[in-house]
């Protein structure tokens, strides 16, 4: 399975919406990890598995996101602002390493 990574900068007024996302996509769109980042500084790393085994999930959840990831950006990845209102949303693709060094130094104990 081959990776690909990004992050998404997000300038909106709201302030408990994360500000910047960064992506672990794979070839189908699938995302197993992301880690949103707020404006306080506060960074959330979330796994697909971290949701498997909770009882009350009737199905198993195999993307951090619905529907294909590159559906849902189609317009963005070439590096583009998507402005909306006072939303303004651009997407670019980044190095493994710089997903890793942010997802290890945000969550040390975990694995994939």
């Amino acid at each position: 399975m081959n990776l690909s990574y990004y992050r998404c900068d997000w300038i909106h007024p709201e302030n408990d919406e994360p500000v910047m996302i960064y992506y672990e996509v794979d070839d189908a769109g699938v995302v197993p990890r992301l880690i949103d980042v707020f404006a306080d500084g506060r960074r959330q790393c979330m796994s697909v598995t971290d949701f498997s085994g909770q009882k009350y999930k009737t199905t198993s959840i195999t993307s951090l996101v619905e529907g294909s990831f590159y559906d849902g950006v189609a317009g963005l990845l070439d590096g583009t602002f998507f402005e909306e209102g006072q939303d303004r949303i651009s997407l670019t693709a980044i190095g493994a390493d710089i997903f890793e060094m942010e997802w290890q130094s945000h969550r040390p104990s975990s694995s994939h």
